[in-house]
């Protein structure tokens, strides 16, 4: 009952998210702070960053280069398609692997106030970025 409870407040809170219009997040381009819940940060060569520009998102959390083709809705959806990476060998303190499984996942997006986050589609976040 309780965690029937918890889901309907998810579901009913996620709703009344929808319901604005999320402002664009082309032409943007955040700094990722943040990965499943844990700070994330890079190393002295690059920042974790995420952009995007027309139909394209590129982002790095400090080693290969991770692009696709996006889509975005005014209500929040988004679609990453179409992507790849370059292939070198990166540290496991970057977190690299972790960040492409959750950049795989995601669904939805809000942003306020200079704060992207990037959720799944069951309303977990995954990635959040400030610019």
């Amino acid at each position: 009952m309780k965690k029937m409870f918890l889901v309907m407040a998810a579901s009913i809170c996620l709703l009344l998210s929808c319901s604005k219009s999320m402002p664009s997040i082309d032409n943007q381009t955040f700094t990722i702070v943040e990965l499943n819940g844990v700070a994330l940060s890079g190393n002295e060569m690059k920042t974790p960053a995420i952009s995007f520009e027309g139909d394209r998102v590129n982002a790095t959390v400090g080693g290969n280069e991770i692009f696709a083709v996006y889509k975005s809705e005014a209500d929040g959806t988004i679609v990453f398609s179409e992507g790849g990476s370059t292939k070198m060998a990166v540290p496991a303190e970057l977190r690299e692997d972790e960040f492409i499984e959750a950049f795989n996942k995601v669904a939805r997006y809000t942003y306020e106030d200079g704060e992207l986050c990037l959720y799944d589609a069951e309303g977990k976040l995954l990635i959040k970025g400030v610019n």
